[in-house]
């Protein structure tokens, strides 16, 4: 009977970890490409990009000063 128990919780757990394992290879996360992330490091937003950066592109387009 014991045996029996330890099986089926074996199971449930392995295929627990399975849904797990399948959800999560679906997430991609590209962190370069995610403006959110790019806005906590601060700085000027540049217009041109559509991204903030330290200010100092030559050819970007920036607030009034």
């Amino acid at each position: 009977m014991t045996r029996i128990l330890f099986a089926g919780l074996l199971a449930i757990l392995k295929v627990a970890g399975r849904s797990v394992g399948i959800l999560a290879s679906g997430i991609h996360i590209t962190l370069a490409d995610d403006t959110f992330n790019n806005s906590i490091r601060g700085g000027d937003l540049n217009f041109r990009t559509g991204k903030f950066d330290d200010g100092t592109d030559p050819a970007g387009w920036y607030g009034r000063d």
